[in-house]
């Protein structure tokens, strides 16, 4: 399993935070159950299934009736190249799933980051997380508030000072907050997530400035390497600001 892999498996056990979640870590998959019929908050990874062709069918469709059971459907199952069997999205896509626009795995010497060339500040305070939330959903358009709501409630719970699993930064222009993004610790893995800028303030390197900002933060951490999973469109900003390319992921969406 790549770095970028790794890290993401461990980043996302944290929605496990959530009240009612669930995360059970089988010998062949990690499934992530938040009780919440959200896609993002639902996740089968690091899949490993073997044996016979039925005993494989049979393993998958238990895997999606214990989400269903949990009330965590739709869910999000990853294939990527650590991945078996190799033809997993085909036995996917035959019961229905959905193909999501695929990501790439990618990762940075921390040492690497430049300098942040906007005003960035960290997310220590309840307000200052109420702006950061704003900006992430209006980011990424969120029209459903349930999945705002769900991040807010994950965020605000507590947390023990001395384990804190994210940190969070916010990108501001002329006093106003346009961008935003987060680095998970966990497992020993950094991974950077929650990058995005309001559309009225993209194009001038907020984004870009939030990233690394996070980055900064995970060499501050002790971290020599930082992951994230990065759309079509985000993998070249990603690449010429240090982050190279080590893994493919697809993304299967459960009905």
């Amino acid at each position: 399993m790549s770095g970028s892999e790794a890290a993401s498996v461990a980043s996302l056990t944290l929605i496990g935070r959530l009240p009612g979640a669930q995360v059970r870590e089988d010998m062949d998959a990690t499934v992530v159950a938040s009780g919440r019929p959200l896609s993002s908050f639902n996740h089968v990874l690091g899949i490993a299934l073997s044996g016979e062709s039925h005993a494989i069918e049979a393993r998958i469709d238990q895997i999606h009736q214990s989400l269903t059971d949990a009330r965590s459907t739709p869910a999000t199952w990853w294939i990527t190249p650590a991945t078996e069997p190799a033809d997993l999205g085909a036995r996917l896509q035959a019961r229905g799933f959905t193909a999501a626009e695929r990501e790439y795995g990618m990762v940075i010497e921390t040492d690497r980051g430049a300098a942040p060339t906007a005003d960035v500040e960290p997310v220590d305070k309840p307000a200052t997380l109420d702006e950061w939330l704003e900006v992430m959903a209006r980011s990424y358009g969120w029209a459903d508030r349930r999945r705002a709501e769900a991040w807010a409630t994950l965020y605000r719970a507590p947390i023990d000072e001395g384990a804190i699993p994210w940190r969070h930064v916010l990108v501001r222009r002329d006093g106003l907050p346009v961008a935003c993004a987060s680095l998970f610790t966990a497992a020993g893995h950094a991974f950077v997530t929650n990058v995005g800028t309001v559309p009225e303030a993209r194009g001038h390197g907020s984004g870009t400035s939030a990233t690394l900002a996070v980055v900064a933060i995970a060499r501050d951490l002790g971290y020599r390497q930082a992951s994230l999973a990065a759309s079509e469109m985000g993998r070249s900003i990603y690449a010429r600001i240090g982050f190279r390319e080590d893994a493919r992921l697809e993304r299967w969406i459960s009905g």
